[in-house]
């Protein structure tokens, strides 16, 4: 007879919590495909990038060398430069790239070389795992929105303790430009 009525008292419980754990199951693996389209459509637009093989990028990737190496490619598909990879790091460059600015290009390649040092891109795949598992979490949400934005802070913040004081209105109308042109949802990228 108590067995009877622990199961009974039971079993509202267990299947409230299974309901729980099939929509909080649900909700990981929806974010974790919306996150996994995104980077399967990326990489296949990036794969489509060419190599750029001037001047500036070789001059400038001698002068900051790494123990990974990097690779500048330029794609029509993007709007803005950015960044992306672990292991073997990218700068992407938009097609129309104006590879005569030199200033512009050395604040470009400064900002996504930042990135590249930090590991931006493994800090992104955490935060894109921590909101996959806690994604029913608002504050998670927004961890995820100011993390991303805090990493952009802290290179530009970089770049220009870099080039120094005197250069932040020259790269703040650069960081302007580039805005305007930015490419859409891109979670695993850093973009300029």
């Amino acid at each position: 007879l108590i067995l009877t009525c622990t199961i009974y008292i039971l079993a509202p419980v267990f299947i409230c919590l299974f309901t729980l754990f099939c929509v909080w199951t649900a909700g990981a693996i929806l974010l974790a495909i919306i996150f996994a389209v995104s980077y399967i459509r990326l990489k296949r637009e990036f794969s489509m990038s060419l190599p750029v093989k001037n001047e500036f990028c070789e001059d400038w990737l001698k002068n900051h060398s790494i123990s990974r190496k990097i690779d500048v490619r330029q794609s029509d598909g993007i709007s803005a430069p950015l960044s992306y990879g672990i292991l073997r790091p990218v700068i992407l460059m938009p097609a129309n790239t104006d590879w005569k600015n030199a200033d512009q290009l050395n604040y470009v390649f400064a900002h996504e070389y930042i990135h590249i040092r930090r590991f931006d891109s493994a800090a992104k795949l955490i935060l894109i795992l921590a909101l996959c598992l806690h994604w029913f979490n608002p504050m998670v949400w927004v961890m995820y929105i100011l993390a991303n934005r805090d990493m952009e802070l802290a290179c530009d913040e970089a770049v220009v303790r870099l080039f120094g004081e005197e250069t932040r209105s020259s790269y703040a109308l650069a960081l302007i430009s580039m805005e305007e042109k930015q490419s859409g949802f891109n979670p695993l990228c850093s973009g300029f």
